[in-house]
């Protein structure tokens, strides 16, 4: 029932704009969310070497597999990709914009993940909160710090 009225409410805001539940983007915000949405699917993707392009030299990452914040260097780099070779696979994912707040090369990105694997022939949806810090250097947007975490059943208001 929660992924139907997620997904209800997703295509409610997509329908209906700035209007419904995630607002829309100016031009402003959608550099830095252009960014992460890459980032994200190319992460999904497993695709490590183009990854790195938008990995900030001085990342701190923070979430679920961390009990607590790790520099993000060629040690954590490493240990990722084979925690995530373990992983099921995604067959999709969606990213839903909370806020986007930018303030000149800086940008602080909230927004709810949805990944969907399916590790016995059977959909399994898991939700993310993402808090994720951006920064702009050479022309380019790349992540400077992230906490992510899963939101457990009974979060949000949900049943």
């Amino acid at each position: 029932m929660r992924t139907v009225v997620l997904i209800a409410a997703m295509l409610f805001s997509t329908l209906v704009g700035s209007e419904g539940i995630a607002q829309e983007l100016t031009k402003e915000q959608m550099e830095p969310w252009s960014a992460l949405e890459k980032q994200v699917a190319l992460y999904m993707k497993r695709d490590w070497d183009k990854h790195k392009e938008f990995i900030h030299p001085k990342l701190v990452d923070w979430g679920d597999a961390t009990p607590s914040p790790i520099q993000f260097n060629n040690l954590a780099g490493e240990y990722f990709q084979k925690l995530e070779e373990g992983l099921d696979k995604a067959v999709a994912h969606l990213l839903v914009p909370v806020s986007v707040v930018v303030a000149g090369d800086v940008a602080i990105i909230n927004a709810y993940g949805h990944v969907v694997t399916k590790p016995d022939g059977k959909a399994v949806e898991t939700i993310y909160r993402l808090h994720n810090t951006w920064k702009k250097e050479d022309g380019k947007w790349q992540l400077l710090a992230t906490y992510n975490t899963k939101v457990e059943s009974g979060e949000d208001g949900e049943e």
